[in-house]
């Protein structure tokens, strides 16, 4: 799991508290849909242990940042 910058979208490693380019307080990116189909897929967040999501039984972004 990665933290993400909510202003300019730079992803960090979990122990980065701070963006280095703009300075605020990172976003630990949600759980969502690796590869969305549906507007249900777009819009759901998934727990953290979800592996798949329940509307098109894609992987979940943090299942994909695993395999990767």
């Amino acid at each position: 799991m990665y933290k993400i910058c909510p202003k300019c979208r730079k992803k960090y490693e979990k122990l980065a508290n701070y963006c280095d380019q703009c300075g605020i307080i990172l976003d630990k990116n949600k759980n969502c849909c690796n590869n969305p189909k549906s507007r249900a897929c777009e819009t759901a967040i998934f727990d953290e242990t979800a592996i798949y999501c329940k509307y098109c039984g894609s992987l979940t972004t943090y299942a994909k940042e695993k395999q990767d």
